[in-house]
């Protein structure tokens, strides 16, 4: 009977501490204010650069420059400020029909300035047609991103 008695004091003492803790808890809860803080916005600062005269390159060099400043990733800058360069090189790929399709070299370097040397970070080649001219802009524009990830700390 005596140890009946203690199991029903502990039990009623355990039920007592946890409806106290409960308490203790929303009292907690209610007192820490509920203000969600607003997310860190990332708009890495870009420009790009072309260089050709064929119509292909010239469309896929608008077509980048268009989808970075849709963008709420990017902010599409000239100004002597901390920024990925993306330079883009484009040659017909038979120069007796350029309508065919285009050669291109894409390389992303870091520019800490206009009076500083630029840093590489990577780059792509390849042929396009003008049907992937569209295709190849959000491509480049997704590498884009990965690299202002990765590299994010240089604009800091």
């Amino acid at each position: 009977m005596f140890t009946l008695l203690r199991v029903v004091a502990l039990s009623s003492a355990l039920v007592l501490g946890l409806s106290l803790s409960g308490v203790a808890l929303a009292a907690e809860a209610a007192s820490v204010p509920d203000k969600p803080t607003q997310a860190v916005e990332r708009r890495t600062p870009i420009a790009v650069e072309h260089e050709g005269t064929d119509s292909t390159g010239a469309r896929l060099a608008t077509c980048i420059k268009e989808a970075f400043n849709s963008s709420n990733l990017f902010l599409l800058t000239e100004k002597d400020s901390p920024k990925i360069r993306l330079l883009l090189s484009t040659v017909a790929e038979f120069p007796s029909r350029s309508g065919l399709g285009s050669a291109y070299a894409a390389v992303w370097v870091f520019s800490q300035s206009e009076a500083t040397l630029r840093h590489y970070l990577l780059r792509e080649v390849g042929v396009i047609t003008p049907d992937e001219v569209n295709d190849l802009a959000a491509k480049l524009k997704e590498r884009t991103d990965g690299l202002a990830i990765r590299y994010g700390y240089l604009f800091n």
